[in-house]
């Protein structure tokens, strides 16, 4: 009896649950409560992403009223997408020392300041500093508690719930860049930001919504004995993650990750110059990012749904994800009509939504839910460095060969490397989960 006693704590002090385990009453997370986070999560998320990715809608409007070079004016989006990623494992300390909940909120407030003060810039430099810096580093605040302040509201459906807050990116580029576009056609650029400063501000009620949860205690089987370890890694890492047992799998994940990932922001950037190098006209090339964006977000729906099943395992879908999306890289330079452009990306879109799905229940697998703050926020950090060293390190190699299919394929060799990586990972946690199972018996 004492050791089915002991084999019960040990299910229930898992991060996942198997379906057939009674979750606690008295601290197991309220899921009801927790559906209303979804939804609040779902929209931060909506606007931060929507915000960065219609840039390029007001970027002529920047142009003839602030001047500069279009270099300079582009850069005010991709800064405020560098900082956001960038400020991860900064967030990720914060909500592990104060919680979701506060972080939300300061980053909803300080985002809508950033953008209402954006909104009066007369020059090109106080618009990056408002619109980039200060609203990139509010946007990082929001996004890190609603990506991992989900999680602990579940158990049998977590993975699904963490997918549909992801949804929202999709959803509110679609959402955004209509409603943007009719307020720049009648009122300018700087209405556009004031508006997105009122939506960033309900991010505070969003914020609120996140109250706290009693976690299950820690599995202690995930964590390494005693030692003495390098201060800087606790810094960097954070105690929790530090003195994971995991630690190493972690690191592979981590790589093989950002591999994929500065593979996976190739595409977006040099599909349409191929696809018009093909003689695709400038609006269908147009579309097939759109298309891309789709089936990114149904794929990252079906990517937690997936995560959620006991038959499989996120690190595995991730793996397999990431072999299938090679597949669509190497066919898309070959690629002449457009019916086959747009199937391709379309598959490619679906299936890297997949990854985007699986990361964070494949973490929680791997390291537990108190890791998850500070591991997520060093894995958006480096997909942040890989949006900024993917498109440009393919534009190098089309400038040099003056051959736009080389992105593809440097695309595909990138995945090629992450997934070898990933499968590498995938043995090793395999060997120590049953390990640990092992030692459970």
């Amino acid at each position: 009896m004492e050791n089915t006693g002991t084999k019960r704590t040990a299910l229930v002090n898992e991060i996942v649950r198997d379906e057939g385990d009674e979750p606690e009453t008295k601290t197991g997370p309220n899921e009801r409560w927790g559906c209303l986070v979804v939804l609040a999560s779902f929209y931060c998320i909506a606007i931060l992403d929507g915000v960065g990715y219609t840039t390029g809608i007001l970027l002529d409007s920047f142009l003839q009223e602030l001047g500069g070079g279009r270099a300079e004016v582009s850069l005010a989006g991709s800064l405020q997408v560098g900082v956001y990623c960038l400020s991860g494992p900064l967030v990720g300390k914060l909500v592990m020392r104060f919680g979701a909940r506060p972080v939300c909120i300061a980053g909803a407030l300080l985002s809508s300041l950033g953008l209402f003060g954006a909104s009066y810039a007369p020059s090109l430099g106080l618009l990056v500093l408002g619109y980039s810096i200060v609203t990139g580093f509010g946007f990082g605040l929001m996004y890190i508690p609603c990506v991992v302040g989900v999680a602990p509201y579940f158990t049998d459906r977590r993975a699904l719930a963490i997918g549909i807050c992801l949804c929202g990116s999709g959803f509110g580029t679609f959402g955004l860049a209509p409603i943007a576009q009719h307020i720049l056609d009648n009122y300018g650029w700087r209405w556009v930001l004031r508006t997105f400063s009122a939506f960033s501000l309900v991010g505070v009620l969003c914020g609120a919504v996140m109250v706290p949860v009693d976690l299950p205690e820690e599995d202690f089987s995930k964590r390494s004995p005693p030692k003495k370890r390098s201060r800087l890694l606790s810094y960097v890492l954070g105690d929790d993650l530090s003195k994971s047992r995991r630690l190493g799998t972690y690191y592979l994940f981590t790589l093989a990750d950002f591999l994929a990932f500065t593979a996976i922001y190739i595409p977006y950037t040099h599909l349409p110059p191929l696809a018009k190098y093909r003689n695709i006209s400038s609006g269908d090339a147009a579309f097939l990012i759109s298309a891309g964006g789709i089936s990114n977000t149904i794929g990252r729906l079906v990517g937690g749904w997936l995560s959620d099943q006991s038959w499989t395992h996120p690190i595995l879908i991730t793996v397999v994800s990431l072999i299938l999306a090679i597949i669509p890289s190497f066919v898309l330079p070959w690629c002449l009509a457009y019916w086959t452009f747009l199937i391709s990306f379309g598959f490619f879109g679906f299936i890297t939504g997949c990854v985007v799905g699986c990361t964070n229940p494949a973490l929680i697998k791997l390291l537990g839910l108190n890791c998850l703050s500070q591991a997520f926020g060093i894995v958006s950090a480096l997909r942040g460095v890989a949006a900024m060293a993917g498109p440009p390190l393919a534009g190098l190699l089309v400038d040099d060969f003056l051959e736009p299919g080389l992105a593809l394929y440097l695309c595909g060799a990138l995945l090629v490397a992450s997934a070898c990586i990933g499968t590498i990972a995938a043995v090793v946690n395999s060997v120590q989960e049953r390990r640990a199972h092992y030692v459970e018996l």
